[in-house]
């Protein structure tokens, strides 16, 4: 059986069943992976004779670190998803696993990279940019350019947060991240050294850059870009909390985008619950020039809103001629 006929045999619904069972700990992705289950099976196989293999062995691998056999799919990392998609699933014959967890195995390893076609490129930009620097470096550099791309949209920012201001919000960030890096078999002394030293001060820059970030993409493609709107934005710059999130419908015109957006939040929980906070605001990006939302939109709205029921709660319309179909959310939660 082929990869692509592979995953167009089980229902995803299944497979995110089975993904949080094998990987408790990347639970929270399942949004992200139902994107990217979409993107393969609507992407077309191309064979690829400079592949890293035609086949694509399903085996267990014994970890002696950890003592434990976990199921794995080799070699799908590295490949294109177009190539990989040809290739052939042979299973071992000791494995038992269900086709959902074939699936969910594969995906871990295709999604290694990179969940869309964009993320896979901005890796690709990093490991050419960065591959000589280490993660505070990265942070630094991305914070510093994306404050300048702010100046010259003409955003006044007169102070960026200390790590004092917002140390909650920035060890909850390091400590997801940190929980899974500390397996790694390090002395804890120099676990905790290196906690202080770098996770937190890494974080407390990609936190102040998630900020950024989140106003270069509403500014983007808005038509209302004005002081008013840049002086309320540099004002999350003094929030205690903020997480921002960005979705986009990977329907390809068989089914309503909104409600594809719906899914994701209350299936499979696009929102992390530890990261709403009181306010939120929402963008919403569509190919068409008429702002209506139709009734669907409202209802994905309506769907946010409830979120942060007590707060104050904001919403922007923008034009996205590229998503055609598509419909794409960027939203902060903040206090």
């Amino acid at each position: 059986m082929k990869f692509q006929e592979l995953l167009q045999s089980v229902d995803f619904k299944k497979v995110a069943l089975a993904f949080e069972r094998m990987y408790p700990d990347d639970k929270h992705m399942l949004p992200f992976l139902k994107c990217h289950y979409d993107i393969l099976c609507h992407i077309t196989p191309i064979y690829d004779e400079n592949a890293n293999a035609q086949e694509c062995r399903i085996s267990y691998i014994y970890d002696e670190i950890v003592n434990k056999s976990y199921l794995s799919a080799f070699p799908l990392e590295g490949d294109k998803w177009s190539a990989s998609l040809c290739k052939e699933i042979i299973i071992d014959c000791d494995v038992n696993a269900t086709k959902e967890e074939i699936v969910a195995c594969c995906l871990w390893h295709t999604s290694f990279w990179g969940y869309t076609e964009e993320q896979l490129s901005e890796t690709a930009k990093d490991f050419n940019i960065y591959s000589d620097k280490a993660d505070i470096e990265i942070s630094l550099i991305e914070l510093t350019g994306n404050l300048q791309e702010l100046e010259k949209l003409g955003c006044k920012i007169d102070s960026l947060p200390t790590y004092t201001d917002v140390k909650s919000i920035v060890k909850m960030r390091a400590n997801l991240k940190y929980s899974r890096w500390k397996q790694k078999y390090i002395k804890k002394h120099i676990r905790n050294r290196m906690f202080r030293r770098d996770f937190l001060r890494t974080e407390h820059y990609n936190y102040i850059n998630s900020i950024a970030c989140f106003i270069l993409d509403i500014c983007k493609y808005s038509s209302n870009r004005d002081n008013h709107l840049l002086l309320d934005f540099c004002k999350l710059f003094q929030s205690k909390r903020f997480a921002a999130y960005s979705y986009q419908s990977r329907t390809y015109g068989k089914s309503d985008s909104a409600e594809y957006l719906i899914e994701l939040i209350t299936r499979y929980n696009a929102f992390d619950k530890e990261y709403i906070f009181s306010n939120l605001i929402l963008c919403i990006e569509k190919a068409s020039i008429d702002l209506t939302l139709t009734t669907c939109e409202q209802n994905l709205c309506d769907c946010i809103w409830t979120l942060c029921p007590n707060g104050t709660n904001r919403t922007i319309i923008t034009v996205n001629p590229s998503l055609k179909s598509e419909l794409k959310i960027i939203v902060a939660f903040y206090e």
